[in-house]
């Protein structure tokens, strides 16, 4: 039925004026020899062009990219949980990674790919860590870099201003500071992404992330939504020279309206918290947003983990 539709539409648009008053005034043999022939033709063609197209989409160029997310890490084995993962846990997971070939790519290395053809390391896989907890700098980021392993830091604008501003500082609860994002920004192993303002901590209102409220219009979204984010992107462009590319949503909550704002805003990729392997599409920046990830939590271990992530089909 596609065919014949498609069929129709060529025969429409390829068969000229003259042609049509000439078949008019042939005698009715000639004239459904003459349709029947352009028919065919045009039949020919339509089959031709869908097989182009589908020889075009079976080669598009690909990688298949599994994201790890993590949160806290801890060196007391007792707060350990679904998103507090044993220090211990963290470096086997890391040895793995490494003995079993896997190369760390950061945001920034995918935009590169899809806006610019840049090749990926064969066995991409990425490393991110939620919150911007301060055990990423003491716990994770020695072994990552001893490992020479890169990672994908998202920061909440708010805590990070807060523990930048005093001294309370405990490896079991604090944040970052725009000092040690720097610190780990230059070293070229840490990747630093937005992860809201206050966004994240605002469920007492009625927000779930930065999703839309109940009952709030879509104006009212759109302009707390942008002056959430782009707070971020204002204080740690002032604080560390960084401008993040990447929204990392918060419980992984959207709305339908979440990301044309967000592309809007000028961000070029968005992270999720649903478990899948993402397909990255060489020359196709689209291919960014709404990545999936797999949360490590504690308990499992390093080979159930991934071994999970491989029956995602990795």
């Amino acid at each position: 039925m596609q065919y014949f539709f498609t069929t129709i539409h060529i025969l429409y648009y390829s068969v000229s004026s003259e042609m049509i008053f000439l078949i008019i005034r042939l005698g009715k043999f000639e004239a459904v020899i003459i349709c029947t022939v352009i028919m065919v033709i045009s039949f020919l063609f339509a089959i031709n062009g869908e097989k182009r197209t589908a020889a075009v989409s079976a080669t598009t160029e690909y990688v298949s990219l599994p994201i790890i997310m993590y949160h806290h890490v801890t060196t007391d084995k007792a707060k350990t949980g679904r998103y507090t993962v044993h220090v211990s846990e963290l470096e086997k997971d890391i040895i793995y990674l490494k003995e079993n070939g896997y190369n760390t790519v950061t945001v920034s290395d995918l935009i590169d790919y899809t806006e610019n053809g840049e090749p990926l390391p064969e066995n991409p896989i990425m490393i991110t860590f939620d919150d911007g907890f301060e055990s990423f700098y003491s716990l994770a980021y020695p072994l990552l870099r001893k490992n020479e392993m890169r990672s994908v830091v998202s920061v909440i604008g708010k805590v990070t201003e807060k523990y930048s501003e005093n001294e309370d500082h405990n490896i079991n609860y604090s944040n970052l500071t725009f000092d040690q994002i720097n610190e780990l920004y230059q070293s070229g192993y840490v990747e630093i992404q937005n992860h809201s303002y206050d966004m994240h901590l605002s469920t007492a209102t009625g927000r779930r992330g930065i999703s839309r409220k109940s009952k709030e219009s879509k104006e009212d979204y759109s302009n707390a939504l942008t002056e959430d984010l782009l707070t971020v992107q204002k204080i740690l462009k002032l604080k560390c020279g960084i401008l993040p590319t990447c929204v990392v949503y918060p419980y992984g909550a959207y709305s339908k309206e979440t990301l044309p704002i967000i592309k809007k805003l000028g961000f070029k990729s968005t992270m999720l918290c649903e478990e899948r392997i993402n397909k990255i599409l060489k020359n196709d920046p689209d291919s960014l947003y709404n990545l999936g990830r797999f949360n490590r939590e504690s308990g499992i271990s390093t080979e159930n983990f991934f071994s999970r992530i491989i029956n995602k089909g990795l």
